[in-house]
């Protein structure tokens, strides 16, 4: 296609980069309203939006990101882009039909910066508590080690309560674990959250963590807490994708898939880890480049996160009756109640629907999968904030981890009493 040769030679004036330290200096956060004929061709573009010189063996800069793709409830497009490909891209735009361009971020690399600042800031000045459930901040972004660390530590000193569950390893050979929070060892219905899909969400398994220190530490004090803790096990899989999760805390703070290298592709790397479920995998919303952030993989449950993953939900957990998958960023007759306790709680604002009425046609999700299982309840939430021109992207600051927990678990704990009410589940 004409711009595929254009945006290769373009591409050849593009640098590698560096390292994390200055990886995206210069790039800009941009945003633009995106008809369905912009959304096909963005999607169309998304397998070139990274430069590979396979004769070098060299990867060089990404030439664009597409963070935030239009939707049926939001009719505008999130795009980075590179500083030297800025002007091409936006002409290209123009030949779309595009003329207005907001810039939510002039130089992405500062937002980056400020982050790691701000973590290291508050590590630094954080006082030991004196106890494993005060001592673990969940109000920042942990590496995955320590994630881990506290998940261990919580089911040593409330074994009654938490349980440590091992879900699968990753491609680099990580264990993959979650806990169980239960208040008894005869089986319950079920409530699952998992968080950590795509690696650049951090917001996500902050949130799942925040989730999982305010169930243990509110046990036997909280009455609604407590009887939601008698009425359901609870499953908690903070980070899904931990070999991508940590590549973008030490290398590419953005990057957004697995670390698989049996892709057919010697330097492009991973998979879209919520392309790869089994079912309608392959379709709408996914891609066959392995260079495209939305890479559907080799073939379905090619990546072991997704495999290990799956075998947990369908032979671990007997009765599978909540299932939410924690995302970032955006904002998403049990739905409906979830939605309205969170706008009580917090005055923030989701919608709610299937990911195809709210968000963009995507195949092989989690969701669609265990939906074909017939698991009752089951949402793909996108986090907030996807606000106004004021946009962090994925680098959301910390301080949104905790209203966003808590309104999390106010909208699960709506759909859990909903749950009850309407199965007549018995215990």
């Amino acid at each position: 296609m004409p711009h595929h040769g254009w945006l290769l030679a373009v591409a050849a004036l593009c640098l590698l980069h560096n390292g994390q330290a200055s990886m995206y200096k210069g790039y800009k956060l941009i945003r633009f309203e995106a008809n369905e004929t912009v959304a096909e061709w963005l999607e169309t573009m998304s397998d070139v939006a990274h430069d590979y010189d396979e004769k070098r063996g060299e990867e060089r800069r990404i030439l664009f990101d597409v963070f935030s793709e239009p939707s049926k409830i939001q009719s505008h497009a999130d795009v980075l882009v590179a500083p030297d490909f800025l002007e091409a891209f936006l002409l290209m735009l123009r030949k779309q039909g595009v003329e207005k361009v907001i810039v939510l971020k002039k130089d992405m690399q500062k937002l980056i910066d400020e982050e790691e600042y701000t973590i290291d800031n508050r590590r630094r000045r954080r006082k030991r508590a004196g106890n494993v459930v005060d001592d673990f901040d969940a109000e920042t972004y942990h590496e995955y080690a320590v994630m881990t660390r506290f998940m261990h530590d919580l089911a040593l000193h409330h074994p009654t309560l938490v349980k440590v569950v091992n879900v699968s390893r990753s491609t680099e050979n990580r264990q993959i674990i979650g806990v169980k929070i239960s208040t008894s060892s005869i089986y319950k219905p079920a409530i699952v959250i998992d968080a950590g899909v795509h690696a650049r969400e951090w917001v996500a398994p902050a949130v799942a963590m925040y989730i999982m220190k305010k169930l243990v530490k509110s046990a036997g004090h909280d009455h609604r807490l407590s009887k939601a803790l008698i009425d359901f096990d609870w499953f908690i899989i903070p980070q899904v994708n931990p070999d991508g999760y940590e590549y973008s805390r030490n290398t590419d703070r953005l990057w957004r898939k697995t670390r698989s290298r049996f892709n057919g592709s010697r330097y492009c790397l991973g998979t879209d880890a919520n392309r790869n479920w089994g079912f309608q995998w392959g379709k709408a919303g996914a891609n066959r480049s392995p260079c495209s952030n939305i890479y559907q993989g080799a073939h379905p449950f090619s990546e072991p996160e997704i495999e290990g993953l799956k075998n947990f939900l369908t032979f671990e957990i007997p009765d599978l009756t909540i299932y939410l998958s924690l995302h970032s960023y955006g904002q998403q007759e049990a739905a409906h109640k979830a939605v309205s306790a969170i706008r009580k709680t917090s005055g923030a604002n989701y919608t709610y629907g299937t990911i195809a009425e709210v968000m963009y046609p995507a195949s092989g999700t989690s969701i669609d999968y265990l939906q074909d299982k017939g698991v009752p309840y089951i949402y793909g939430v996108e986090l907030r904030p996807q606000d106004s021109t004021d946009s962090y992207g994925f680098n959301i600051p910390a301080k949104f981890i905790k209203p966003t927990g808590d309104e999390m678990l106010e909208g699960i704990l709506a759909i859990s009493e909903h749950a009850l009410l309407k199965k007549k589940i018995r215990l």
